[in-house]
């Protein structure tokens, strides 16, 4: 994929109903925006974008270009390979991890920590594609930073999210990290001297009992803090997006700031994890790896197109190690290559936690058209890890993907599409059969149905949340159950055990549907996108699940289950299977 290509998001809610194939790779981003007001204004005119993100703040601003269909977020999440320390890196408890390697709307690709930095010059704005909308008990939010000569004339907002749920910025010599409540104003700051000429390590984190800022591996300022992170709830569109480059003079009260900012340096590698990163019990000490033994960056830089070579196949070792692959292979690689797309391509909106274009160049597979610009078709014994770690739990949600089968899928009894190696989520295709599973501690659950996959491209969905757990296929429910439980990521301690993978599932987990092998994949596939709510909507007339004592279908029983739920004979019939895991 091209470093140069631009990406689009239109944030326009598909309608389910619509399944034709609308997608072109060549679709123009438009050299023109009309706003909601009728006014026009150019893109790529930093002068005029930044005057409507102050006008409109940047909810605002997002918000009435999305209502017009217009080119809203560039995002990119494509990570490199192996960079070595002091680069920031993926592992289990990496929420996101984003390289700032696209070219955005305004700004340009320099030397960055790993493969390429994004500079914007004073006035310029990179939206990224986080919305931060969960909730997080602990965290840790950092990002590498280099100034522009011009960047200490004024004072200049660096990175977060316009309700300063999540905001850094630096005044009068002092870096401040903001984490807001409603109504509560809270943030630490101290006197900070930002290296000019080479990158800072800025981190602010929370969840050990304080709130504290970093700079370089040591501590800038703390102070007690018992408050996790709490996205905005006002219902404003996008105002949970973590931008680059402007802040408005929205909720910055607390430490003094009562007017607009801008930026102006460079920036790379941001990262959200769901733990505290820095030791508070080593303040004294620099707990990250002083950056000024760094002469010039790109002394330090790995390509990205360098992957680590292997003496044997990815699949081998993943049917011999499973999840434990990854702790001494190379991070996983993923892509949010966001693109404008006409329905039914999926799109990312406010309930999106995440949204894979798939456009990445993997170390196996190749890259074909798919239903939103490139796809990822994989061979059998081919695998891509993507880069979602899914470790938080959600009460609802819904995941989907378009999958494409090769000829020769159809040739094995069982395949995998995708999932996490606990089954946790995990879809797959077994002797006719569409099976999702969602299983939990020592509880297997599972929807299924015989199902006819189109040669063409399909959307899969698996959900929760609504009181059921279903099973769709081009929008259509084909199989669905009583089902109270949310998400719940495995907790084993075993690495990248909720990592999603394309392509391999080994043997754990399987036993309640009765999969013993593992399996492999055979096809293309497109657009993951995994949502915090319950995207469809059977408007058929209800079913009735009523559990029974007997059985009056033809169907066997799993293990020592004695827990059967019968459904509407419209539907295959969904089995639980409580069995514990051997």
């Amino acid at each position: 994929m091209s470093k140069s290509m631009v990406k689009w998001l239109s944030v326009s809610l598909v309608a389910m109903g619509s399944f034709f194939w609308g997608c072109s790779e060549s679709d123009p981003a438009p050299d023109k925006i009309i706003s909601n007001d009728d006014s026009v204004f150019l893109k790529n005119d930093a002068k005029n974008m930044w005057a409507r993100i102050d006008e409109l703040g940047i909810a605002g601003y997002f918000d009435s270009l999305s209502q017009n269909g217009g080119a809203v977020v560039d995002v990119s999440a494509k990570i490199n390979g192996r960079c070595p320390s002091p680069a920031l890196a993926m592992d289990e408890n990496t929420r996101y991890l984003d390289e700032l390697e696209s070219l955005f709307d305004e700004g340009e690709q320099v030397e960055g920590v790993c493969g390429y930095g994004l500079k914007l010059q004073d006035g310029q704005v990179a939206p990224l594609g986080v919305n931060l909308i969960d909730s997080m008990k602990a965290g840790t939010v950092e990002f590498w930073f280099r100034p522009n000569a011009d960047f200490y004339d004024a004072p200049r907002t660096l990175i977060g999210n316009d309700g300063a749920r999540v905001h850094f910025f630096y005044k009068n010599g002092e870096l401040y990290f903001q984490k807001n409540h409603h109504n509560q104003h809270y943030y630490v700051k101290g006197s900070a001297k930002l290296k000019d000429d080479d990158w800072n390590l800025i981190a602010g984190q929370w969840g050990d009992g304080y709130m504290s800022v970093w700079l370089n591996g040591k501590i800038v300022a703390h102070m007690e803090h018992d408050k996790g992170y709490a996205p905005a709830t006002r219902g404003i569109p996008f105002e949970n997006l973590v931008v680059i480059g402007y802040k408005s003079d929205c909720c910055m009260e607390g430490p003094g700031q009562y007017s607009a900012m801008t930026t102006s340096g460079s920036f790379d590698q941001f990262r959200i994890s769901n733990i505290p990163r820095y030791k508070m019990t080593d303040v004294a000490d620099t707990t990250f790896p002083d950056t000024t033994k760094i002469d010039k960056v790109g002394d330090t830089v790995i390509v990205d197109t360098m992957p680590l070579p292997l003496d044997v196949s990815l699949w081998s070792l993943l049917a011999a190690q499973g999840t434990r692959y990854f702790e001494k292979a190379t991070v996983p690689v993923a892509s949010a290559a966001v693109q404008k797309c006409a329905a039914p391509a999926l799109v990312m909106d406010d309930s999106t936690l995440y949204l894979d274009e798939l456009e990445t160049v993997y170390r196996e597979g190749e890259l074909v058209n798919g239903v939103c610009g490139k796809a990822l078709s994989l061979k059998a014994g081919e695998v891509a890890p993507t880069g979602i770690n899914l470790i938080d739990a959600m009460p609802a949600g819904t995941v989907e993907f378009w999958f494409r089968p090769n000829d020769d899928f159809f040739d094995a009894p069982a395949r995998t599409l995708l999932g996490n190696d606990g089954a946790r989520v995990h879809f797959f295709y077994k002797d006719g059969v569409l099976y999702f599973q969602k299983n939990h501690h020592n509880e297997h659950y599972f929807v299924k149905a015989t199902v006819e996959l189109q040669k063409d491209w399909n959307l899969i969905a698996g959900q929760w949340g609504d009181g059921s757990m279903s099973l769709w296929l081009n929008g259509q429910q084909v199989a669905v159950m009583e089902h109270s439980e949310g998400y719940e990521a495995a907790n084993r301690d075993i690495p990248y055990e909720n990592l999603f993978v394309i392509g391999y599932k080994s043997a754990c987990c399987m036993e309640g549907p009765g999969q013993e092998e593992p399996m492999m994949t055979s096809g293309a596939y497109d657009q993951l996108r995994i949502s915090n709510v319950v995207r469809y909507v059977d408007e058929s007339e209800p079913l009735v699940l009523v559990p029974q004592d007997s059985v009056t279908f033809d169907t066997a029983f799993i293990g020592q289950t004695d827990t059967l739920i019968v459904i509407d004979s419209l539907y295959p019939l969904p089995i639980v299977d409580t069995t514990s895991r051997q």
